[in-house]
């Protein structure tokens, strides 16, 4: 609106005209610069608004064909491993939030099914009394961090994203047994998929990328660790009717004395 132009209180107009009344005609100037700063505000909410990109991760993540292990474990996946959302703006780009917990979870529970011979969902790292002894042990995984690049930043043709997984593996009493760190990679290309559409793949990528990693590096520890302690278990039950090794070794030191 130009500053030359008025609003005309019409009704008042009308009222003193028919009344023959002197007074003056009521203008009415509008406060310009305001109104600039309340265009401004809205063109900004509404920019953004059109920049937000809502990703759902979808997609077929295929379960790594292992050996299972021969164990009874069971696994706790926390609220915020379940419901797993990442919301950045980037001011190249705009605002993106990354919805990829459920399919997140979905993978993760054809994983280790797939790796151990029997597992069960619990509700709480720590076991209650009731399930304690159950289980040889407790998986917990958790998504550290998350993170992705676009073409605008990373200056490359494709989207990148990458999940830092935590797996921790804790006894009946939810005590650590052991802790491992593992990344999943992956990238698509923007040409391909849009802007939102490839950040998903990449970010579906990254998950399988990680689940193969945990399969191939993380679970042959966790097998030689519950090894261990089963045969450690066995040594103080005496269950299986031979010697610990320390005893073995003093019996040959008095044999050869």
């Amino acid at each position: 609106m130009g500053n030359g132009e008025v609003f005309l209180n019409y009704r008042y107009y009308q009222r003193t005209k028919s009344l023959g009344s002197a007074h003056k005609l009521k203008v009415y100037k509008p406060k310009t610069r305001n109104l600039s700063l309340i265009f401004t505000a809205v063109a900004l909410i509404l920019l953004q608004a059109a920049c937000t990109k809502t990703v759902t991760v979808t997609g077929t993540l295929p379960t790594p064909l292992v050996e299972r292990v021969p164990a009874n474990v069971g696994v706790y996946y926390s609220d915020e491993f379940k419901s797993f959302e990442h919301k950045e703006t980037m001011p190249e780009s705009g605002t993106y939030e990354i919805d990829f917990g459920s399919q997140n979870l979905k993978f993760f529970r054809n994983l280790v099914n797939a790796l151990f011979t029997d597992v069960t969902e619990v509700n709480a790292r720590e076991l209650p009394v009731e399930q304690q002894g159950t289980f040889d042990a407790v998986l917990v995984p958790k998504i550290v961090k998350y993170g992705f690049l676009v073409p605008a930043i990373s200056t490359l043709t494709f989207y990148e994203a990458s999940i830092e997984y935590q797996i921790t593996l804790v006894d009946n009493e939810g005590n650590d047994l052991g802790n491992w760190k593992i990344v999943g990679y992956g990238k698509a290309e923007g040409e391909l998929f849009g802007a939102g559409k490839a950040v998903g793949e990449a970010t579906m990528l990254a998950i399988r990328d990680g689940g193969a990693r945990i399969a191939t590096e993380v679970t042959p520890r966790i097998a030689t660790l519950l090894s261990n302690k089963e045969m450690s278990n066995r040594e103080l039950s005496g269950s299986d009717g031979s010697e610990s090794p320390e005893s073995e070794a003093e019996n040959t030191g008095e044999m050869d004395r």
